[in-house]
């Protein structure tokens, strides 16, 4: 009886990753490999991020993301080496909030893995008459 309720209380910590099945849908829509795991890793981000409780990427964004394999750092803020920048537009829901932020992705690829995750939000400018 111990030992069943010590292996419910230990499962029942962990937080669920996403599987490759989560996100098979985006390989058949013929979305390179790099913009599926960089959408990957968003969501498991976001999932332990404080500042987020939830992040979408819109289909048509993911498939317009840009891919930039001529940078060779992250970001000048973080200076991380990276072989690719994958950029898209994207949306993000601020924790304990309903309402939807806009935000700039950008995601750095080094050896094929995510070595960096960024969002920034993107706020349309007040038109002032």
């Amino acid at each position: 009886m111990l030992c069943a309720s010590l292996y419910q209380l230990s499962h029942a910590q962990e937080t669920p990753t996403p599987s490759q099945e989560d996100y098979a849908y985006l390989t058949r829509m013929h979305v390179p490999e790099p913009v599926v795991r960089c959408v990957a890793a968003f969501d498991r981000w976001v999932a332990l991020t404080t500042k987020y409780d939830t992040f979408i990427v819109p289909d048509r964004r993911v498939l317009r993301a840009k891919i930039d394999s001529d940078t060779t750092i992250f970001s000048a803020g973080n200076p991380i080496p990276v072989d690719e920048v994958i950029a898209m537009r994207a949306f993000a829901k601020v924790r304990g909030q309903s309402q939807w932020t806009r935000v700039d992705s950008r995601c750095g690829v080094l050896d094929g893995r995510v070595v960096g995750v960024s969002l920034t939000p993107n706020v349309r400018p007040k038109i002032v008459r």
